[in-house]
């Protein structure tokens, strides 16, 4: 495993550090974007930051026990029995779950709400990398038309499913674009390759035929000003709040979209208001702190022996990071609004719980690595000659050379 990361001993420090720093930012931005909504509807404007806060610590936790206390190749070991829980999980949301703003997504266990499809995004990079990596392990390709090696893409196009029912269209896709980049790492044929991107097009085209709405959305993603009081006014709202931040930005508290202009603010558009307040160079370093942790976690990846962890850390990589560039390109314009969270940056305490549990799993894969290299370095010493002369010089009563 490498022992040094730019500035850092090693990647492991770097990915822990930065994630600190991402989540002193959330805590920042999160208060800024909210206080004056949650002095509104709480009656307090410290509201979201406490929540941000205990889910931030609950979230550490989740970090510290998967990444120190429980070898990951249980969590893989066990992914049927994963697949099963978020399978009764999504079916009891899609049955009594909570509906607000039209859509059904949030779940009420012991007075605590949350929302399962979050955590369904980690499961199936767990079930992805379990089986895939068996499968890389005995040198196999794998075949989507072959079971029970497409079991695992089986199962996300099952979750996926339910998760589209609630509706969220955006999650849905994203829970099965991550099994399918996992599939690619492994080896899928370019034949089958096209052969899944025109079914996944199809798919696509289908969804909008049978809901309107979402053609009226990829229309607005387009021109969001041929109804900007309408259904575009969140995006044009967004572009404003990122064209005033200019180049230094408003500063910290005084951006004034969060004064009831941009919807959903402390949320889904919470770049928005980054951006108004710290500027074109607040963004360029949120974007670079997002970078540097992105190739941090490619280099534990890239340093895995085990091809089910190389998996996992790839997965991870692509939720964390990747969740958050398509975030930024939401806000930005890029991609049409789907609704994924800014990764430690948006208020969202299911989506922080969980992605900071798979932190803690790709920690837990460089300690593994850690292990076995110490292991490896001591069975060398031990057998080496320079070794047994050490023994044999230990064992002279008189300490001198025979």
């Amino acid at each position: 495993m490498q022992k040094r990361f730019l500035i850092w001993d090693n990647p492991r420090d770097a990915v822990l550090t930065i994630v600190l720093c991402l989540m002193f930012i959330g805590c920042v931005n999160v208060f800024s974007a909210s206080f004056v909504s949650a002095k509104a509807m709480f009656g307090t404007g410290y509201y979201y930051l406490y929540r941000y806060a205990l889910f931030g610590f609950l979230g550490l936790i989740a970090l510290v026990f998967l990444g120190w206390k429980i070898n990951y190749r249980v969590w893989l070991k066990y992914r049927t029995p994963i697949f099963y829980l978020f399978f009764v999980l999504l079916l009891c949301v899609d049955l009594f779950g909570i509906t607000t703003k039209g859509a059904q997504r949030w779940l009420v266990i012991a007075g605590f709400s949350f929302q399962p499809s979050e955590f369904v995004k980690l499961a199936v990079i767990i079930m992805g990398a379990g089986s895939l990596g068996s499968l890389l392990h005995k040198g196999r390709v794998p075949d989507l038309l072959q079971f029970p090696v497409n079991l695992a893409f089986i199962q996300s196009v099952i979750l996926a499913g339910m998760v589209l029912i609630q509706p969220d269209m955006g999650t849905a896709a994203i829970i099965l674009a991550l099994m399918i980049v996992l599939y690619v790492i492994a080896g899928l044929p370019l034949k089958e390759l096209g052969m899944l991107a025109s079914v996944c097009a199809t798919g696509v085209v289908v969804m909008i035929a049978v809901a309107p709405y979402r053609l009226s959305r990829i229309l607005i993603w387009l021109d969001p000003w041929r109804d900007a009081q309408g259904s575009g006014y969140q995006s044009v709202q967004s572009f404003v709040a990122i064209g005033s931040g200019g180049w230094l930005g408003s500063h910290f508290g005084m951006g004034i979209g969060k004064f009831f202009f941009l919807p959903e603010a402390h949320t889904d558009f919470a770049f928005a208001i980054f951006c108004q307040e710290w500027g074109f160079f607040g963004a360029l370093g949120l974007l670079f702190l997002f970078l540097v942790l992105a190739k941090a976690i490619y280099t534990i990846g890239q340093n895995t022996t085990d091809e089910k962890g190389f998996l996992l850390v790839t997965g991870i990589n692509f939720l964390v990071v990747g969740q958050a560039i398509a975030n930024m390109a939401m806000v930005c314009g890029i991609l049409p609004v789907i609704g994924v969270p800014l990764s430690f940056i948006s208020y969202g305490g299911t989506s922080l719980i969980a992605t900071l549990g798979a932190v803690g799993l790709v920690v837990a894969v460089y300690n593994d690595e850690v292990k076995k290299s110490k292991l490896q370095n001591t069975q060398v010493k031990a057998f080496s000659p320079k070794a047994k002369r050490s023994w044999r010089f230990q064992a002279n009563p008189r300490g001198g050379r025979k």
